[in-house]
C-alpha cells in the first residue's frame, strides 16, 4: 500500500448557480440564484439537505496531502485557482491522478470522484488516462472498487457498507485529531465573499484524511510504527511551512499526537 506516493484528496463544492439559471429559470446573482437553490432544495428534502444532486454541485476547491512514503516528506497544496475557477480545480485532480499514486479519501467514492466526473463531462475535460484498466492498471485501477489505487477510508472502515459509516469529524474525535475548522458558515456563503479560507478548510480535510489513513494502516500492519512516527512528523512539517494563522492551533493540537488509549 506504501508502495508510491500517498495524495489525499478532497473537494468543496457549492450549489452551481448557472445551473440553477438555465434548468430551473432561477434569476439574479449568483448570491440570489444559489440561496434559492438551497430554498427549493430544503423543501424539497423535507429540511434533510441544502445542497443539490451531485451532477448541480459546482467545485470550488480541490486539495491534497501528499506523502512520500520513501521519504516521509509532505505537502499540503490547493490544485486549482480562482475559487469560481472550475476548470482549474477539476483539471488540477486528473493531472494530480495522471502521475498514478495512491488516492486516499473521506467518501470520496460516493461523492467526490462522482462530482470530479460529472463536472468533467460538464466542462469537456478529458481524463483517459485516469479509466485505464490495461498494463500495470489491470490488476490496480481507479475504476474497480476491489482494487485499492483509490481507498475511501470511509467505506473501508465501515466494511464498504456492512456497517453504519462515521463521519470525518467522529473519527477525529475518537483519535484525538483537530476537527473541523476554520469555517462558521455553509461553504457557499463563504465563497461568494471571496473568503479565502475554503481553500484551508478544504486542506485540514486532506490533513485530517491522511491521519485517520495513517492510523488504519497501522493497526492492519501496512505501516510499521517508525514509518508511522515519520510520516506523522512530516505531516507537522508541512503544517509549519503554512502561513495562514488558523493552521497554528493545528499545530498545537498535533505535537503530543498520538495518544493511544
Amino acid at each position: 500500500m506504501f508502495d508510491r506516493p500517498i495524495a489525499s484528496f478532497d473537494i468543496e463544492t457549492i450549489p452551481d448557480p448557472d445551473l440553477g439559471r438555465r434548468l430551473t429559470a432561477i434569476e439574479g446573482t449568483d448570491a440570489e440564484v444559489i440561496h434559492e437553490m438551497v430554498r427549493l432544495r430544503l423543501e424539497e428534502t423535507g429540511g434533510r439537505s441544502e445542497y443539490p444532486q451531485l451532477p448541480w454541485h459546482r467545485v470550488v476547491s480541490v486539495c491534497v496531502t501528499t506523502l512520500e512514503p520513501s521519504t516521509g516528506a509532505v505537502s499540503v497544496r490547493e490544485l486549482g485557482g480562482a475559487a469560481m475557477d472550475e476548470r482549474s480545480h477539476v483539471e488540477g485532480f486528473f493531472a494530480l491522478a495522471s502521475r498514478a499514486p495512491r488516492l486516499v479519501s473521506w467518501n470520496g467514492g460516493s461523492f467526490d470522484l462522482p462530482v470530479l466526473r460529472y463536472r468533467a463531462m460538464v466542462l469537456g475535460v478529458v481524463a483517459g488516462d485516469f479509466y485505464r484498466v490495461d498494463g500495470e492498471r489491470e490488476a490496480n485501477n481507479y475504476v474497480s472498487r476491489r482494487h485499492d489505487l483509490h481507498v475511501d477510508v470511509m467505506d473501508a472502515l465501515s466494511s464498504f457498507g456492512a456497517s453504519a459509516r462515521a463521519g470525518l469529524d467522529t473519527m477525529c474525535g475518537v483519535l484525538s485529531l483537530p476537527g473541523k475548522g476554520f469555517l462558521e458558515r455553509p461553504i457557499y456563503d463563504h465563497v461568494l465573499e471571496g473568503d479565502g479560507r475554503v481553500a484551508e478548510y478544504c486542506k485540514l480535510d486532506t490533513v485530517q484524511t491522511l491521519l485517520v489513513f495513517l492510523s488504519w494502516a497501522r493497526h492492519c500492519g501496512r505501516i510499521s510504527p517508525a514509518d508511522f512516527d515519520r510520516s506523522v512528523d512530516g505531516v507537522r512539517a508541512a503544517i509549519a511551512t503554512l502561513p495562514y494563522a488558523g493552521w497554528r492551533a493545528i499545530e498545537s493540537a498535533l505535537a503530543g499526537w498520538p495518544r493511544w488509549a
